[in-house]
């Protein structure tokens, strides 16, 4: 049984979170889903000279091969594991060498001597040598193990990632949010819509993490900061498995700022468990993993009110809080920050021949949640839940062409939805709602004019309504070939194929604010969904597609390991941008005039005959599909090529120097492309805010690191790396404000015009297990400035009255020194292990 103890520190100092786990381990095992390579040389201990034929193989696998005229073997295609591996030939006696670690993308080199045969039957083992430096990382690289994260006091493997170096504030190297691309089991997994992962993948459900912070190969794009690639675990020839419990709740000594807050042991509830095992036989295997999780939350509101509760001032002038009886609360304390997931997921594994393999994973991830509110402090039944739910379905096909060539199909589908609402009604078929007696009902929104802007609400219900989602299917193909003993050439081609849709919705009332009597009329209200012409509905839907090829070429000489690729990018953004062609004096110019629904212009009104600017007799207004033909254009499509180099070189039998450098590419993502895609601009005076643009162009990043890798002491590493970042074409709002019109409003467009330029050192200490104890310390020490955190600062300082920074200042993740440390110490049947964060 394994005790960690976890203990998080809240940003305010004044709130303490406290939670103990226990985990109850059956046994963990099993194998992973990206592959990384073995070899060595097998030569005679005695005469040093090398052995032709020698058979090596990986013991419970039908993965080996045999020694060429060199005495060299080279394995590829291995699952990241620990593995024995196990070398035989006539005349010599059997070696088998234990604890082979073989890790993703890169080499392991183990070398064998075999001694000639005095007895038959005899067997000598060997236990490898496990070198703390890595030749062939040739950028800076973060592994963790299964297992070394089962042994971190740590819940999600979000947190995992946090401990690295190189993440700052919840930015990678300098970055802004969505720069990270996730990859499980060799297929990508982010959503294009804001760069997000698509699903939490457990952390008992992972074989190997990696996390590429520096220039990573080619094969892996849509990326400008770093890859997560993790690859989950399979299950195997025995029946294995393990449940996981933990609960705990928040204490905080500050009861001020913390109302309500008391503690139990069950507000935070955790249950996990996994199984995994052969389905029919061996050839045929299984790994599911369950979890359901709640936090209650710390944050409370108070049930002072109910959504159905009036205030108003009667005709003496008198005020009243509540109405009747009835919409008075019960006072009660309620939880408004709180959170609940289930998680399940489940892998197949078909070892279809010895060289052909197939593997299906399905993740199915819900989550609801309650978002704090201020203004609903004393009325907390008046604000909706958000929902996020995703499916994701992931494959990956292997084939084994000749011991030196393989080749691999992978690809993915998902859905994710994310929506906002209080109450799931039904509507007609003309935006109605369907009334139904027995169910609750909105409030109307004249309950809310009664209460002061800066009050806490004391009734009412928010009438929003939110929906997206993202649905991507996704088809590679990769091909992999030991061309000779130095060059592993890798190539491959992807299309994606992406559904986006969007929606936003203000309900109105069927009845006009004024038909309510608030001291008699009843307080609830049937809603109706007004059409999307309407500023209170939004709605798109975009079929955007990518397509991109690779190659690269790893080069391992004995003394330099050499990683080089060039990659191209393909997007097709299935937009549209308002027509600016104002060739041969063309009159309906739109980008002046945007809403198609409600245009200002004459000619865009209505058919102005004889160009006087006035709708005279005869002169019929225009419909929307007349102007819709002329209104917008197609944003055009985009293509890049980006070149990556890595090199990695010896120094000493226990150091090595490693470079790298490379132009890396991000389609902007859907969310900017897509936003206002009606262009619905207000009539008022000043900035009417923003709207996206589906002509962005490429987002690009130009990066390199130099760093030491260098062994001080058989269980002591440390790893040193200097990195600089430019960054280019971020989206933005730094160009013109663009004047409606008639000049009495403006409005501001997505442009690819921020940039930032991002410099730092990480130091990577590790001391690997030995005498029960293993630690780590990560420490960056990062600048990261630029033009701008945030795409709509530029148009944010316009709007306020001042002028947006013409040049680069601190990022709002720009923070000088991080450290982060782990520790773990193990004794024969417990545990502790903790985590520092500074």
């Amino acid at each position: 049984m394994n005790t960690s103890i976890l203990l998080v520190r809240a940003k305010s100092f004044k709130g303490v979170v406290a939670m103990i786990s226990v985990w109850f381990t059956l046994l963990t095992a099993a194998y992973g889903g990206t592959t990384g390579k073995l070899t060595g040389f097998v030569k005679d201990k005695k005469t040093g000279e090398a052995l032709i034929g020698v058979n090596v193989r990986l013991e419970g696998t039908t993965l080996g091969a045999s020694t060429d005229i060199e005495g060299r073997y080279i394995i590829l295609n291995i699952p990241p594991n620990e593995y024995s591996i196990v070398a035989s030939i006539v005349g010599y006696t059997q070696t088998r060498i234990t604890g082979v670690q073989v890790k993703i993308d890169l080499t392991t080199t183990i070398d064998i001597e075999l001694s000639e045969s005095v007895v038959i039957g005899q067997e000598v083992i060997v236990v490898a040598e496990r070198p703390l430096v890595q030749r062939d990382l040739t950028a800076k690289t973060a592994i963790v193990s299964g297992k070394e994260i089962s042994d971190l006091p740590v819940t999600e493997v979000g947190a995992v990632l946090s401990l690295q170096a190189g993440f700052v504030a919840g930015s990678l190297r300098g970055g802004r949010s969505g720069e990270v691309a996730y990859w499980i089991d060799g297929v990508p997994l982010t959503d294009g819509y804001n760069g997000t992962q698509v699903v939490e993948v457990n952390k008992s459900l992972v074989q190997e993490l990696q996390l590429v912070s520096g220039a990573f190969n080619a094969e892996y794009g849509q990326a400008m900061s770093g890859i997560v690639n993790i690859a989950t675990r399979e299950g195997g020839a025995k029946y294995v498995g393990g449940v996981g419990l933990y609960g705990g709740d928040y204490l905080a000594s500050d009861k001020g700022l913390f109302p309500g807050l008391k503690f139990s042991p069950t507000n935070i509830r955790n249950i996990e468990g996994n199984l995994s095992g052969p389905l029919l036989d061996d050839d045929l295997t299984f790994f599911v993993n369950g979890r359901y999780i709640y936090f209650d939350g710390y944050l409370k509101g108070f049930r002072r009110f109910n959504p159905w509760n009036i205030a108003y001032t009667d005709s003496t002038g008198a005020y009243h809080l509540s109405r009747d009886s009835d919409g008075r609360g019960d006072s009660s304390a309620v939880s408004m920050n709180w959170s609940r997931r289930n998680y399940w997921q489940g892998k197949l594994t078909w070892r279809v021949s010895s060289v052909a393999k197939l593997t299906a994973n399905y993740i199915y991830d819900y989550n609801v949640s309650k978002a704090y509110s201020r203004a609903y402090f004393y009325n907390p039944d008046g604000i909706g839940n958000n929902y996020n739910n995703s499916r994701t379905l992931i494959f990956q096909f292997t084939h084994t062409l000749s011991s030196s060539t393989f080749y691999t199909i992978g690809g993915s589908y998902f859905e994710k939805e994310l929506k906002y609402l209080l109450y799931d009604l039904s509507y007609d078929a003309n935006g109605v709602e369907i009334v139904d007696p027995n169910r609750p009902r909105y409030a109307h929104p004249k309950i809310f004019i009664t209460n002061d802007s800066y009050s806490y609400l004391t009734g009412g219900t928010d009438l929003s309504r939110f929906q997206r989602s993202t649905n991507t299917g996704l088809l590679k193909l990769d091909l992999t070939s030991q061309m000779d003993a130095t060059n592993l050439v890798k190539a491959g081609v992807e299309v994606r194929l992406n559904d986006v849709r969007f929606e936003n919705i203000q309900l109105q009332p069927i009845t006009s604010q004024s038909d309510i009597n608030l001291a008699s009329g009843n307080p609830f209200i049937q809603t109706q969904i007004l059409d999307v012409s309407s500023s209170f509905h939004d709605y798109y839907r975009r079929r955007p597609s990518e397509f991109s090829a690779y190659i690269q070429d790893k080069m391992e000489f004995k003394n330099v390991i050499v990683n080089i690729g060039i990659r191209f990018d393909y997007f097709r953004p299935d937009g549209r941008v308002l027509n600016d062609d104002t060739s041969n004096g063309r009159k309906n110019y739109t980008v002046d005039d945007p809403n198609v629904y409600n245009p200002i212009k004459p000619s865009n009104r209505f058919h102005d005959l004889n160009g006087n600017g006035v709708q005279d007799p005869g002169e019929p207004n225009k419909t929307v599909g007349e102007r819709r033909a002329y209104w917008y254009k197609n944003a055009t499509d985009k293509s890049s090529i980006s070149p990556r180099l890595g090199v990695s070189f010896p120094i000493t039998d226990r150091g090595i120097v490693h470079f790298s450098y490379g132009h890396f590419l991000q389609i902007p993502r859907y969310e900017r492309l897509y936003e206002n895609a009606d262009f619905k601009i207000g009539q008022g005076t000043g900035n009417q805010g923003v709207i996206g643009n589906s002509d962005l162009g490429l987002e690009q990043t130009i990066s390199g690191e130099i760093g030491l890798q260098q062994q001080v002491s058989d269980d002591i590493s440390f790893d040193l790396t200097a990195y600089l970042r430019d960054i280019r074409n971020l989206t933005g709002t730094r160009s013109e404000e663009i004047v409606v019109f008639g000049g009495a409003s403006k409005y501001s467009k997505y442009v690819n015009s921020d940039f930032g330029f991002v410099k730092g050192v990480v130091l990577t200490v590790d001391k690997r297990f030995s005498s029960g104890l293993a630690a780590s310390v990560d420490y960056t020490f990062q600048v990261a400035r630029g033009s701008a955190s945030d795409p709509q600062e530029a148009r944010n300082a316009v709007a306020g009255g001042a002028l947006p920074e013409v040049q680069l200042t601190s990022l709002g993740w720009d923070q000088r020194h991080t450290l982060n440390t782990t520790l773990n110490y193990t004794a024969a049947d417990w545990g502790v292990s903790a985590i520092g964060q500074y």
